[in-house]
């Protein structure tokens, strides 16, 4: 099987078979990896908020006395 010079690349049943089968990879790939890593919407929250969460509001201040 001698390869001819002048017909293109494309012309070959393997090549194009493996450009599909490459193409549909690459495709599927992207599609998991927008389903399951892409960068979430909505900011994290802050280690502020976190704390403030588990330690509970702030005390408030009561009336101070003036002398």
């Amino acid at each position: 099987m001698q390869a001819q010079a002048d017909s293109p690349i494309w012309s070959n049943p393997l090549v194009r078979h493996l450009a599909v089968v490459l193409a549909v990879k690459l495709v599927l790939l992207t599609a998991l990896w927008w389903a399951f890593f892409r960068v979430p919407e909505h900011a994290l929250p802050q280690q502020s908020d976190i704390a403030a969460h588990i330690a509970g509001p702030a005390a408030q201040a009561g009336p101070t006395l003036s002398d």
